[in-house]
This record gives structure tokens, C-alpha cells and sequence, in this order.
């Protein structure tokens, strides 16, 4: 079985634009090449589990293991 691409705008973007108005402050979640240069902050924050900060939830192994590999690949977009 193939492994499917992970996508900036089909994976990336949706996981993170919930919490767009309430980060700004700190990068643009929703800005490709913001997330891009910062992807090994994010993921130091999400495998801490502070992503996305206190009150929210943090976010899922299973989004944890998408962001990963969208890393991993290349950061497609």
C-alpha cells in the first residue's frame, strides 16, 4: 500500500487554523513558509505536548505522526 502525501493545505492548515486567532502572536500557523521555518519548534512543542497551549487540548499522536511526516517528506505543499 501506498503512503499517502501529507499536504501543507489538505493536512497541515486544518490541523492548525483553529487556533489561528489566538497564536498570531507567536508565528502564523496558517502561513506555509512560517511553519516551514519553525517546523522543529513546533514539533519540540507538540512531542512536549504544549501544542497548541493551555487551555486547548493538545493536539493527537495520530496529528503528531501527519506533521511528522510532512516533515520527513519534504513539506509539500
Amino acid at each position: 500500500m501506498a503512503e499517502t502525501t501529507v499536504t501543507f493545505g489538505n493536512d497541515i492548515l486544518p490541523m492548525f487554523a483553529k487556533w489561528q486567532s489566538r497564536m498570531i502572536w507567536r508565528l502564523d500557523l496558517c502561513n506555509y513558509d512560517d511553519v516551514v521555518a519553525n517546523a522543529d519548534a513546533i514539533l519540540d512543542q507538540m512531542s512536549a505536548g504544549a501544542m497548541p497551549p493551555p487551555p486547548y487540548d493538545p493536539l493527537t499522536p495520530e496529528q503528531y505522526q501527519t506533521f511528522l511526516q510532512w516533515t520527513q517528506t519534504g513539506f509539500a505543499q
